[in-house]
């Protein structure tokens, strides 16, 4: 069986979303056409009233007395009861909010010239050494959701991503320097506009690559953006040509694209087999071998094939010696992969690694990247923690949300701690953050109930008590008093093996947002919470 197409796990994710926006307050459904490509729109209505309220941009307005300065407590307040962990983030490799590169002391101000800028600069909110949340101030582009984002080092970089779920992918994008406060918008790139696209930062400069194309197709092409002198660049072309569920990721000097399926051009024949009459694309394939971009030489080197099976989804993590990849998803297979094995990028040799204790795989809402600790690496998504030193697994401590996930949160490494922030997959009284009367258990088969709220099923209409339905039409009536849905955040001490609460903080809960790690402060922006890409961020100081 050929796995989903991205756009199509994406609007089954924000179709999981929904649901739970749903036991939180009204919502209106529009299921997607039936030959449609799997887009869903979904429009959340937020309840009128003293609780929170949703602005048009995404943040939620505090209610009457509360002040950004007792967030920034509470903060404080959750941030003293953590205890001490490790080092570095990624969710691509070593280094600050899951991207290479290295990444800034605690406390240290980026060096160096300031990257030069076009367009006018955003009004300055300058980061703020006071322990909570903050918004940031306006981006100079629109919301967005699956976009690809990266810290240099001295700014995040946004870029590309789809407006909504309805739309075609985008190809602008913006830095934000949080010691300045201000946004630039990034020059016209030369590449066609994509979204889920993996970015990685080299220590000089932005590279962009792959992604989905407008029509859904998986792209093996990339740029590379200079901060510094505010130029793009494209890459030479990858030997590979498109892989879905490669391995994409950062090795100390170079890029690893690894295994995934091939994807014949579309109306591509094989080579004829008799006579002028050529047969039809060949099938996808799942491969073992990759190559790896070295930035030095502006070049593409062979990776040889790895002494395990062919896959696509599989999880990755740059160790700061060794890329290592473990589970991912084998054509024919009953279940996804436990088996993995680590590479060194320069000499291109393999190495098997130890099974991993239950099988898993990547992609759609399920982050690929892991995070190196300096000692381990921490797989959120999965659960699981691996040792290289001692060649062993082990189960990471239940994330404090009611089915234990973060497959839809972004997680960074603070250089101590895993943090971990977005939405719930179920809204349910335990969350981190939730009030039992707000949001209730969600159950299987469709069907979600919320103590307070109403029920919400895969079939009705929204009553006045709340209920919700998705029978194609969905009607919700204005009187529901239901608050927007809350994000849950959490922070992991992997010495402790334990998560604290992170303050809810002053956005609405949401899924497909970035978030990188500054070496001082965790920046979230954008994302969905239905349909459209949400255009606001903040960042959350521990």
């Amino acid at each position: 069986m050929t796995p989903p197409s991205r756009r199509a796990r994406l609007a089954v994710l924000v179709a999981v979303v929904t649901v739970a926006v749903a036991a939180a307050g009204a919502v209106s459904v529009l299921r997607p056409e039936a030959a449609g490509p799997a887009r869903l729109r979904h429009q959340v209505t937020a309840a009128a009233g003293d609780d929170p309220t949703l602005t048009q941009a995404g943040s939620i307005v505090a209610a009457a007395g509360v002040t950004n300065s007792e967030t920034s407590a509470a903060g404080a307040a959750a941030a003293a009861t953590g205890s001490a962990g490790a080092v570095t983030t990624t969710t691509i490799t070593t280094a600050v909010a899951g991207q290479p590169g290295k990444a800034p002391a605690a406390g240290q101000v980026p060096t160096g010239p300031a990257p030069a800028g076009n367009g006018a600069p955003s009004t300055p909110a300058k980061a703020s050494p006071v322990p909570g949340w903050r918004l940031l101030p306006t981006a100079p582009i629109g919301g967005r959701l699956g976009h690809a984002a990266v810290w240099t080092g001295r700014e995040m970089v946004i870029w590309g991503g789809m407006p909504d779920l309805d739309s075609d992918p985008l190809t602008d994008g913006a830095a934000f320097d949080p010691a300045a406060g201000t946004w630039r918008k990034l020059p016209a790139a030369p590449l066609s506009p994509r979204f889920d696209a993996t970015a990685l930062w080299t220590g000089r400069e932005m590279l962009v690559f792959g992604g989905t194309s407008t029509d859904g197709d998986i792209l093996a092409d990339g740029a590379a953006w200079d901060p510094s002198a505010n130029r793009w660049r494209p890459l030479p072309a990858s030997p590979l040509g498109p892989r879905d569920g490669a391995v994409v990721a950062w090795a100390g000097d170079r890029m690893v694209v690894w295994g995934g399926a091939t994807v014949p051009p579309p109306g591509a024949p094989d080579t004829p087999t008799s006579g002028d009459t050529p047969e039809p694309p060949g099938p996808s394939e799942m491969r073992t071998d990759g190559s790896a971009y070295v930035p030095a030489t502006n070049s593409w080197v062979p990776v040889p094939a790895a002494p395990i099976a062919a896959r696509s989804g599989a999880e990755s993590v740059w160790s700061g010696t060794r890329l290592l990849i473990s589970g991912g998803y084998h054509e024919g297979d009953d279940d996804d992969r436990t088996d993995g094995a680590a590479l060194d990028p320069v000499s291109g040799a393999w190495s098997p690694i130890a099974a991993r204790p239950a099988p898993g795989s990547c992609g759609g809402d399920t982050p690929c990247d892991g995070v190196w600790t300096g000692a381990a690496a921490l797989f959120p998504a999965s659960g699981l923690a691996y040792d290289p030193a001692g060649d062993r697994w082990s189960a990471v401590a239940p994330y404090p949300s009611a089915d234990s996930s973060v497959l839809a949160d972004p997680a960074v490494w603070t250089g101590t701690r895993l943090l971990a922030w977005g939405a719930p997959s179920d809204p349910s009284a335990d969350d981190a953050g939730a009030d039992p009367a707000d949001a209730g258990a969600t159950a299987d088969a469709g069907t979600a109930t919320a103590s307070d709220t109403g029920t919400a099923t895969d079939a009705a209409t929204a009553t006045d008590t709340g209920t919700v339905a998705d029978n194609g039409a969905g009607t919700a009536d204005d009187s529901s008093d239901g608050p927007p849905p809350r994000p849950v955040g959490g922070s992991y001490d992997p010495a402790a093996n334990r998560w604290q609460p992170v303050p809810a903080g002053p956005l609405s809960g949401r899924v497909l947002h970035s978030a990188v790690w500054t070496g001082q402060e965790m920046l979230v922006w954008g994302g969905t919470a239905g349909d459209a890409g949400l255009a606001d961020g903040a960042s959350y100081r521990p």
